[in-house]
């Protein structure tokens, strides 16, 4: 049994690099088996389908970032707003470590499967949901703690942060523009935080 979890653990780290370099077309079953040295006919002992391993490999990134962020976020050493920057920091050391190959897995699938499986479609809803709502949580601790810009509704700017960040990933990729993410990251962060104008007159 520990043998076939590594086995399937190995086709879906093979298949996120594939996904993410290709995308949903780009990549085919054959190529990911001969770099995991897994035979054929073992895929479909693991996956029913090239939708089911894709579904597996939107759970599994899901859930490495779901860790990640609980980690940053739990840090009581930083400030909510410092934790968020943080998060967005480990986000731009990994599109510079990876580029041109890297990006938000989320995002290549969600342009390319839009008019495919109902079932993909539903797990990269779910996988953005825990993504705002984690940092909707943050942005909510932020709000009681006085950091938070008057009016910023915590769940609404979560979203806008993602699609945010989803816009400047293509920016990065179209433009081959590493300062793209940079600048998203510092304009985030201080149409966010609450200004000294804003303390002055709460104080």
């Amino acid at each position: 049994m520990a043998r076939e979890n590594a086995t399937r653990h190995k086709l879906i780290c093979e298949g996120l690099e594939g996904l993410m370099a290709h995308g949903y077309e780009g990549v085919g079953i054959g190529p990911i088996l001969a770099s995991a040295d897994v035979p054929k006919g073992s895929f479909y002992h693991f996956f029913k389908s090239k939708d089911d391993f894709v579904g597996a490999i939107i759970e599994h990134y899901a859930e490495i970032w779901d860790g990640r962020r609980k980690d940053i976020f739990a840090d009581e050493r930083l400030s909510s707003l410092e934790r968020l920057d943080a998060y967005l920091a480990v986000l731009e050391g990994t599109i510079q470590e990876e580029h041109p190959a890297g990006g938000c897995l989320l995002g290549v699938l969600g342009q390319t499967i839009s008019g495919r499986s109902a079932m993909l479609r539903a797990k990269l809803a779910e996988a953005y949901r825990s993504w705002e709502n984690s940092i909707a949580g943050l942005l909510q601790e932020a709000e009681k703690a006085g950091e938070l810009r008057a009016g910023v509704d915590p769940q609404m700017a979560a979203v806008e942060l993602i699609d945010a960040y989803e816009g400047a990933i293509i920016r990065v990729k179209l433009n081959d523009d590493l300062e793209a993410f940079a600048r998203f990251r510092k304009l985030a962060i201080a149409k966010l935080r609450r200004d000294r104008d804003e303390q002055v007159r709460s104080a």
